[in-house]
């Protein structure tokens, strides 16, 4: 704790959004200013697809300083955001469910080569830190993507799911079993992605697939 709060006054913590500098003492950083520009969405605004996951929790709309902290956290090594965005979702899933009913918080895996060329998976980073915060079980090992697939953002719609088919893998069925997974992705737009990791934790026989997105591009 000592060393922390040293750290802090030496490099002063900044507003993730704005970049505005932090009191010291900050617990979260983000100022006073920005929640209130945060694109927050209720679940049910969103213009649901008929998928394998049973329910979706989603945070914001991708626009707005979300979508450029989003893009700064996943491409401009901003990894230490994860921490703030772990946090929001936090509350709201606190809010919506209880946390003792899900066994596991799987992330997407990023393909090996593409986690070596980034540096980190986004999406493991919040689910780790949203494991510590909930007290869900991390199980982000019980999903692997076996097939380096493209850029799904660079695709047609009509190509992305064939683009992700038999892109993943389960690697313990008997962790699966039976189980309620919470899937966490930072960004849901066709929900292919997290479409197929669904259907393959169903074929391994999970219960329930709750996703969780930080945000949705989907028109609401």
């Amino acid at each position: 704790m000592l060393i922390k709060w040293f750290l802090n006054l030496l490099f002063p913590p900044r507003c993730i959004f704005c970049n505005k500098i932090l009191n010291f003492k900050s617990e979260i950083c983000i100022c006073n200013d920005c929640p209130s520009k945060i694109p927050f969405v209720q679940d049910n605004e969103i213009q649901e697809t008929k998928g394998y996951y049973d329910e979706l929790i989603c945070l914001c709309s991708y626009r707005g300083i979300i979508k450029d902290a989003i893009i700064r956290f996943k491409f401009f090594n901003k990894s230490s955001y994860h921490k703030v965005f772990a946090i929001l979702l936090a509350e709201r899933i606190q809010k919506t469910k209880n946390v003792k009913e899900i066994d596991y918080i799987v992330s997407v895996p990023l393909h090996q080569l593409k986690e070596q060329a980034r540096g980190y998976n986004q999406s493991y980073l919040i689910s780790s830190e949203l494991s510590r915060l909930t007290g869900i079980k991390e199980g982000s090992y019980l999903l692997k993507r076996i097939k380096n697939t493209k850029s799904q953002s660079l695709l047609h719609k009509y190509k992305r799911a064939i683009n992700v088919k038999e892109a993943f893998k389960v690697t313990n069925q008997i962790d699966v079993e039976d189980k309620t997974i919470l899937l966490l992705d930072d960004i849901l737009t066709t929900g292919n992605t997290l479409n197929e990791c669904s259907r393959v934790l169903k074929e391994a026989g999970a219960k329930k697939i709750i996703v969780v997105v930080l945000a949705t591009g989907r028109k609401l």
